[in-house]
């Protein structure tokens, strides 16, 4: 359920994160804090903070080729 906040809101309230986790305002606001949100204690409002997910991207040589010739008929 976590992931699906994550994915769908910026902010959220506290008690609304809460509700959907299915645990109490400070246990939920803690989970969120360990994940890396950040609280606004004047509107009693999560941020959501994403992560950054690193994909590594293999080379594959015979595409390389294959675009480096696509290029070069393009432009002869």
């Amino acid at each position: 359920m976590f992931e699906l906040l994550l994915s769908a809101y910026s902010t959220i309230s506290i008690q609304d994160a809460a509700q959907y986790l299915g645990m109490s305002e400070e246990e939920s606001t803690n989970y969120a804090l360990q994940r890396g949100w950040i609280i606004d204690p004047a509107s009693q409002m999560l941020i959501v903070t994403k992560q950054c997910i690193v994909k590594e991207q293999k080379l594959d040589p015979s595409k390389l080729q294959r675009l480096t010739a696509y290029v070069f008929h393009l432009e002869h």
